[in-house]
């Protein structure tokens, strides 16, 4: 059994996504958990098969319906080694729709990028401010009897004035909004609960909230994994990340009348933020190819800047003569001579000059001879036959390939559980073998 047997069978999971609501911006129906048109599918791990080259197989199966979708959060150093080898199946005649997962931009650069701004904790005033033109829908504080007990208007913004209080005046903050009625100045103090009208506004804010609470853990990255399709059906998802390797220990018990007995046992770690529960336990000795690469950072190819030439329709002609036949010239003069210099070993450099003196040399005398095109055409079919004169060479790619020793696995014949964070010994021998026993004397050790 090889690695890449269990990479080609595997199958993978994904992201936990959590709403927050305030007192402030919902009312008791808003707190309620909305419904989610792909709600979040558990798929437990049914499989793992460790390896004895630093990584792991987990396989996890379940059933979904219709549309769903598989939450899970994993540490950053294993998004690689996912990315490389997660494998998924929808069977039943679904198909996966799409994979996504976080991205490497800090959690600030994301809140950023939401239509309210929830760094550096803002108040209900702050957000109240970042969102001046909406319309809203304020219930009021039963005690507060100069104004009535609910109000929608649109926000004008937020301003401060002092309000005495006995002797003392203090700073308040006041919101004000546009009625039906006209202007009004609310106290924030007086203000029980706020609720946006605009839906899309709403939403900006819970998502930023979700990804607020995911920022809790900043070492987790949130993966999920959509599936499409009607009716229950069966999927499967599996990969492969970095995971301790598995040990044995053995002992002998010597009975005075029976065989020798001999006892195997493996060293298990569940490394996990995961419970396994009856899960189907393969371990594989030998040596498979584990290697690391870098697929989760953005890569970029830098790329030439060609200028456009904004003034080449202004410029003069320039024309020359002293050529009967361009033809001939090129060919007489310039290759033949290029030929000699690279059988004479001559230095590059000369040989470059020599194909650039080519190309200006027919761009200047075909001005009056043949179209543009035609001339650049030409011109580089003179460098083309430069080039294999001088026999510059060829780049030749080459590869090798080594061939591994067979490995062996020990598949464990009962379910195990493990919970997460926790180690196990599990039973991988136990028979009776031929011996006898003996005692061993060295006179230089004990003479007596």
């Amino acid at each position: 059994m090889r690695l890449n047997r269990w990479l080609m069978v595997a199958p993978i999971a994904g992201a936990i996504g959590v709403g927050l609501s305030a007192d402030y911006l919902f009312s008791a129906d808003d707190k309620k958990p909305a419904a989610d048109p792909k709600p979040a599918v558990t798929l437990p791990i049914t499989q793992v098969v460790m390896f004895n080259s630093g990584v792991g197989y987990f396989g996890r199966s379940g059933k979904v319906t219709d549309d769903a979708r598989v939450d899970l959060t994993f540490p950053e150093t294993d998004i690689n080694d996912l990315l490389k080898s997660m494998t998924l199946q929808d069977l039943d005649n679904g198909r996966v729709s799409a994979v996504s997962y976080d991205s490497r931009e800090p959690v600030a650069r994301t809140l950023s990028s939401f239509a309210i701004n929830l760094n550096s904790q803002p108040t209900l005033a702050g957000i109240l401010t970042q969102t001046r033109g909406e319309k809203i829908e304020v219930v009021m504080q039963p005690g507060a009897t100069t104004q009535p007990g609910n109000l929608t208007g649109t926000i004008v913004g937020i301003e401060s004035q002092k309000i005495p209080v006995g002797t003392a005046q203090l700073d308040t903050q006041m919101l004000n909004i546009l009625t039906g009625e006209g202007l009004r100045c609310i106290k924030m103090m007086d203000i029980q609960r706020v609720r946006f009208t605009n839906p899309v506004l709403e939403g900006e804010l819970k998502r930023a909230l979700d990804v607020l609470a995911l920022s809790h853990d900043t070492a987790k990255k949130a993966v999920q994994l959509h599936f499409s399709g009607d009716g229950e059906r069966r999927v499967k998802v599996g990969y492969v990340i970095e995971s301790p390797i598995w040990k044995t220990s053995y002992r002998l018990v010597l009975d005075k009348e029976g065989k020798p007995y001999l006892q195997g046992w493996a060293i298990v770690e569940n490394t996990t933020d995961e419970d396994w529960n009856s899960v189907k336990m393969v371990l594989v000795s030998g040596r498979p190819i584990s290697f690391k690469m870098d697929l989760y950072n953005p890569l970029y190819v830098p790329r030439p800047t060609v200028e456009p030439e904004l003034f080449a329709s202004l410029r003069p002609p320039a024309y020359e003569g002293g050529y009967k036949n361009l033809t001939d010239q090129t060919q007489g003069l310039d290759v033949n001579v290029g030929e000699e210099k690279a059988k004479s070993g001559a230095p590059r450099k000369q040989l470059d000059n020599l194909q650039k003196q080519a190309k200006n040399q027919s761009f200047r005398e075909t001005e009056s001879l043949q179209s543009r095109s035609e001339n650049r055409a030409y011109a580089n079919d003179v460098a083309k036959e430069l080039s294999e004169r001088m026999d510059l060479g060829s780049v030749v790619s080459a590869a090798t390939a080594s061939k591994l020793g067979d490995f062996f696995q020990y598949a464990i014949d009962h379910p195990v559980s493990l919970a997460r964070q926790k180690s196990a010994l599990l039973p991988i021998v136990g028979k009776d073998i031929e011996g006898s026993r003996v005692s061993i004397y060295n006179p230089s050790v004990q003479a007596k």
